[in-house]
């Protein structure tokens, strides 16, 4: 009986494991957006470089760690503009940064509709 309860535990926790990775996913191309979204708001309205910056960073961390476990060509281009952004960021250019994360942006919300299908 210990054994068959032992096994039933250890497969219930296994499906949380795999469940919550699977989901944690999904979920990054979503954080990847919302981070985008706001680097444009920071560059483009408020015209912070840092924050930027800062935004495009979280944002390509969030791309990059979903481009490793589900690749996508448009998320692949995406991180080159998210890496121009930073990039433009830091060098104080705040409408060149902005430009990026929109082009980044585009390529976020086609890499969405591609894994919706």
């Amino acid at each position: 009986m210990n054994i068959r309860t032992f096994g039933l535990a250890a497969s219930l926790g296994l499906a949380a494991l795999l469940g919550s990775t699977l989901a944690r996913a999904d979920d990054r191309l979503d954080q990847a957006i919302y981070h985008v979204n706001e680097a444009i708001t920071q560059g483009g309205k408020l015209h912070d470089t840092g924050l930027l910056s800062y935004h495009a960073d979280l944002a390509l961390e969030k791309a990059e760690g979903l481009q490793k476990f589900k690749p996508n060509p448009h998320l692949a281009e995406a991180i080159v503009h998210i890496k121009a952004a930073i990039e433009e960021g830091r060098a104080n250019h705040a409408e060149a940064g902005t430009a990026q994360a929109k082009e980044a942006l585009s390529h976020l919300e086609e890499a969405s509709k591609e894994s919706a299908k």
